[in-house]
């Protein structure tokens, strides 16, 4: 019996590539990674990653898109206003704790992003460290909210997601949330 290869739907292996490229570009760095070496996780030819994304800027262009995608989704999943401050911080850390569970990939793509400082990369970063600024800064839902608390929640959300990844113990994740919570209510 000869067992042959199942091919997959055109979306369904594009899906399949994207993965493998957040995981790629989170493990191997947003300027490291490339075609190659995503032919070789997914076992596919190198041609085949260039027919469903032809250029480096088009596999980058995606992969931070589902970046976007991923925390678009984390801040449509906070509570609208009428909790205190604190709750809403709460929540906040809630959601990203949840983001950390389901998509370390993509965290790792983010850790990555923010320390990469080529000219391609570094202002395309800039820019989504805005947008997820003003994202938290909305969902604190403070009459006069200061920059800096946002800017101290995003910090202190990378640290986690370094500790999440490199196996803290969940006490210790807990206890920094508080910390964090107390420091921006």
């Amino acid at each position: 019996m000869t067992i042959t290869k199942r091919r997959l739907q055109r979306e369904a292996r594009r899906e399949q590539l994207l993965r493998v490229a957040i995981s790629c570009y989170g493990e191997l760095g947003v300027e490291r990674a490339g075609h190659g070496d995503i032919a070789k996780r997914a076992k596919v030819s190198t041609a085949t990653v260039f027919n469903y994304f032809a250029t480096r800027e088009k596999l980058t262009e995606a992969v931070f898109q589902e970046v976007y995608n991923v925390f678009d989704k984390m801040f449509s999943t906070i509570t609208p206003p009428g909790f205190t401050p604190q709750e809403h911080v709460q929540k906040l850390a809630d959601s990203y704790v949840f983001l950390a569970q389901q998509h370390p990939d993509i965290l790792k793509v983010v850790l990555n992003w923010s320390a990469s400082f080529g000219q391609g990369v570094r202002p395309q970063f800039l820019k989504f460290q805005e947008w997820v600024l003003k994202g938290i800064e909305h969902h604190m839902h403070k009459e006069n909210p200061d920059p800096s608390d946002a800017t101290m929640i995003l910090t202190a959300s990378y640290s986690y997601a370094r500790m999440k990844l490199d196996n803290t113990p969940e006490a210790v994740l807990d206890n920094y949330v508080a910390r964090v919570i107390q420091a921006v209510s």
